[in-house]
Parts: C-alpha cells; sequence; structure tokens
C-alpha cells in the first residue's frame, strides 16, 4: 500500500516560514533591488511614480517645446 501526503501532492507551501512578498501600490511586486518612494504609507515603485502622480494627485506633465 502506497500512501502518498497531500502536502506533496497539492505542491503545499507553509505560508508562516515563507517571507511576505512586498507590494507597491499597484500591486506590483516590490524587491530588494527596486527603487521606490513612499507616499502616506503607501509605496510607488519608481517605475510606477508617473502613474500615481498622474491617477491619484492629478498631475499634468507638459513639454517646454
Amino acid at each position: 500500500m502506497n500512501i502518498e501526503n497531500p502536502m506533496v501532492l497539492n505542491n503545499w507551501h507553509d505560508k508562516a516560514t515563507e517571507p511576505e512578498t512586498k507590494k507597491d501600490f499597484f500591486g506590483d511586486e516590490v524587491t530588494s533591488a527596486d527603487n521606490y518612494v513612499i507616499d502616506s504609507g503607501e509605496m510607488i515603485l519608481q517605475d510606477n511614480l508617473k502613474r500615481y502622480l498622474k491617477e491619484q494627485l492629478g498631475f499634468r506633465f507638459h513639454s517646454a517645446q
């Protein structure tokens, strides 16, 4: 008789021992290599900063040309 552990069969992971993945305002994963800013406690990746400024704070960007 061969009994399989259901945790192994279902690719189960112990959430208590896995590190929590940090997410920015838009839900993108933040790694230790990423640059980010914090606004009122919200983490925003530098790549998402222009989008955040436009959508959340109403910034408008213009060119001097």
